[in-house]
């Protein structure tokens, strides 16, 4: 059984997530639930939990804050929120879990597994960590959070030149010289990468901006990066690169 604690500051969002934790995932005991971040720190150090349910925005002090007050964290932790925008930013970078209200039954059951599964591997703290790094810092800082086939390695978006699809999987080229394999598509890369730093610029082609050291019109179009490798660029997103490189107006 996995001891668990929900923190949320609207009584009704504990009320329907503890009803789903009870009637749908039996491996999961609510041990308290607290309506601020201030109580759910004492809550944390009376009841030792193993999983948290977190809510990101609530007044006075947020999820984050309050994570950032404690000692160490040695718990797993599933935020909820109901800003998928956000979410999707901070949270997927990180290989943070993560629920929108309302929470669907099906997510929370695939949260739940998630986190019972680094529960038993020890992982999630270096995670959340991870995220806590990265709500500070500029998307070219941020530490997107690669899957590796023993856990995840933490790679700064500055040090990403571009990423290539190879069938299911993506290779990211980074500085240096390396290389690195995901088992992942490049679209679900895609959505883990700050858009404001990155650019799909082919199909099979995602380019850090900050690396493109020049742009050829000739040979169909392509851009050079800063290691001296040439990118190819699609004729459907060469409007758009244009654009994000000042060299064409909306």
């Amino acid at each position: 059984m996995i001891k668990s604690i929900i923190i949320d500051d609207e009584q009704y969002c504990i009320d329907a997530l503890k009803t789903d934790i009870d009637k749908y995932c039996g491996n999961v005991e609510v041990s308290a639930t607290c309506t601020s971040a201030k109580e759910g720190i004492f809550a944390i150090k009376k009841y030792k939990p193993r999983l948290i349910f977190l809510d990101v925005e609530m007044p006075w002090m947020n999820g984050f804050e309050m994570l950032e007050l404690l000692d160490h964290i040695d718990f797993c932790i599933i935020f909820t929120t109901a800003h998928d925008k956000f979410a999707a930013r901070a949270f997927r970078i990180s290989a943070v879990d993560y629920l929108l209200k309302p929470v669907d039954i099906n997510d929370l059951k695939t949260a739940i597994k998630k986190a019972e599964e680094k529960i038993l591997a020890s992982e999630g703290a270096i995670n959340i960590e991870n995220l806590l790094h990265n709500i500070k810092q500029p998307s070219q800082r941020q530490k997107i959070a690669f899957p590796q086939r023993d856990g995840y390695e933490f790679i700064p978006a500055e040090n990403i030149l571009y990423c290539h699809a190879e069938g299911a999987y993506t290779t990211v080229h980074l500085t240096g010289n390396k290389k690195l394999l995901v088992s992942r598509a490049l679209g679900d890369i895609e959505e883990m990468l700050p858009e404001d730093v990155f650019q799909r610029i082919h199909h099979s082609i995602i380019v850090n901006v900050h690396h493109i050291t020049n742009l050829i019109r000739s040979d169909g179009g392509y851009v050079m990066i800063d290691n001296g490798e040439k990118l190819i660029i699609s004729k459907s997103k060469k409007d758009i690169l244009l654009q994000r490189l000042g060299l064409k107006r909306d």
